[in-house]
């Protein structure tokens, strides 16, 4: 269970393009993917934006670019994943109100 406190809220309006970055260090081999309705969203771009990368560190932001197709209230949760794990490391959640 997601406890309200770490829930964040984005509000946006039906069909502008909005973008959620997240820090991220791949250096362990972790990644954060998406969980969402794809009928209500669409997820545009997954770039990674390096800002170090020397040979033991990894490290940057990750931007997720997603339009919203129709009003209402949408979660996304970002879970933190290794290639070799079945299970998530982490989560994020967004709460998105599309109007």
């Amino acid at each position: 269970m997601v406890s309200e406190d770490s829930i964040k809220k984005v509000c946006v309006k039906q069909g502008a393009p909005f973008t959620i970055r997240i820090w991220e260090d791949r250096t362990r081999g972790s990644r954060w993917m998406p969980v969402f309705d794809a009928a209500s969203l669409r997820l545009l771009s997954d770039d990674f934006d390096r800002t170090r990368n020397i040979r033991v560190s990894d490290i940057g932001m990750r931007q997720f670019e997603f339009v919203p197709l129709k009003p209402g209230q949408y979660q996304i949760v970002f879970e933190s994943r290794y290639g070799w794990k079945f299970s998530a490391d982490g989560r994020l959640t967004y709460e998105i109100e599309v109007r």
